[in-house]
């Protein structure tokens, strides 16, 4: 009898531990139509100082709790140094990658780096067919050439978004500060805490400075969700309108601060330049060091040719800024070498003339041209200062 009881015990504890794990099992599953089956986020890093990192980060994170999948769609272009002249270029490879976001945010952590996460409010099927989106251009690999304009971390991610909507289309809202810029302004504003990234980019963007593109190409991981904010998933057979974030996001990683800018600016650095070179003139003329200056002449238009050989290549060549010309050039043209191969001849002085004229010019021009800016100028100042020293010898 004992024995009996203890069966029927058994059978009834079974028959509960049953019912239990049924009950955590609902509750636990979520249904494969479910709007919560598959979530998808923008996730944005911070902007760091070195320059592929300067405008921050932005990822796709795609979720399935229910099959433990959980991985961050990153875009990706090799920052290593042996691929800096095909980045120049506009060569260098960039492909989507899929890290498991844990892994993404150690890594991200490691480098003492700002993370946030948006979630996107798309249907269940459209983060479905977001997802399938990114495995197929991850299989694709490297396939798209990085261009700071149309093929970035978070353009691209965007551009998917909009591509995977059914039934519906994307619609920004009405533009706001900083993005009533032109192109080139509102990259200074993105770059505006790392003064050495908006001087090389500045130096090297030509016409894109003044361009206005399309808003999926002018967005940057800083006003990109402020801009979502606005912007809305608008459906094609009804009109109604649905916000494409809503949620006040959720910091992954915080911000460590351990990232700061070299205390070297290029104003530091080309003030420094503007001061030598006045220097180099005045020892020229008043210790008649002639020997020093030739010198320092030789250095400053040998330096003034391969920055010059350089912007020619990114001018004309390369793909990084879509640009055709640029207003810098009349800088580093090396006009100054042609004139020394002309010393000897009568007209050498009228030359250095002209050109010191034209310099003269291109100062004045700096309020008027959106791109010139008094970082440059210091450069040109010492250019300038060389020319009307080599006019007054001739």
């Amino acid at each position: 009898m004992f024995k009996l009881k203890r069966f029927y015990c058994l059978v009834l504890l079974l028959c509960i531990m049953t019912r239990i794990t049924a009950q955590v099992a609902k509750t636990d599953t979520v249904a494969a139509d479910s709007s919560n089956f598959v979530t998808a986020s923008l996730v944005i890093a911070e902007p760091l100082h070195a320059l592929y990192s300067v405008f921050g980060h932005a990822t796709l994170r795609m979720e399935c709790p229910t099959h433990n999948l959980d991985y961050v769609f990153t875009f990706e272009s090799d920052p290593n140094f042996g691929t800096f002249m095909t980045g120049i270029a506009g060569k260098a490879k960039a492909k989507y990658i899929a890290v498991p976001t844990d892994t993404f945010i150690n890594d991200t952590r490691r480098k003492g780096r700002g993370l946030k996460q948006y979630r996107l409010n798309l249907t269940h099927h459209e983060k479905q067919e977001l997802w399938r989106m990114l495995d197929e251009q991850m299989v694709a690999g490297d396939y798209r050439n990085f261009n700071l304009l149309y093929t970035n971390c978070l353009t691209t991610s965007i551009l998917n978004v909009q591509q995977c909507l059914i039934g519906e289309h994307f619609e920004w809202g009405p533009q706001q500060y900083p993005q009533t810029l032109n192109d080139g302004e509102l990259f200074r504003y993105s770059v505006r805490h790392s003064p050495w990234a908006e001087f090389l980019f500045i130096t090297f963007g030509g016409t894109a400075y003044e361009r206005r593109s399309i808003q999926e190409y002018r967005l940057t991981p800083e006003t990109i969700v402020p801009m979502l904010r606005k912007a809305t998933f608008v459906n094609d057979s009804t009109g109604e309108r649905r916000n494409v974030v809503t949620d006040a996001g959720v910091t992954l990683v915080e911000s460590s601060g351990k990232d700061k800018a070299t205390p070297i600016t290029p104003v530091i650095v080309f003030s420094a330049l503007l001061l030598l070179t006045l220097l180099v003139t005045i020892a020229e003329w008043l210790l008649q060091m002639q020997r020093l200056a030739n010198v320092y002449d030789a250095l400053l238009f040998t330096a003034q040719l391969l920055v010059c050989l350089l912007m020619l290549y990114v001018t004309f060549f390369s793909e990084l800024f879509v640009s055709i010309w640029n207003w810098y050039l009349v800088v580093f043209l090396p006009f100054p070498l042609v004139f020394w191969l002309l010393r000897r001849k009568k007209i050498a002085p009228t030359l250095w003339l002209c050109y010191s004229l034209v310099l003269v010019l291109f100062i004045l021009a700096t309020p008027f041209i959106g791109i010139l800016d008094w970082t440059h100028q210091l450069i040109t100042g010492s250019l300038l200062i060389r020319s009307i020293s080599k006019f007054l010898i001739k």
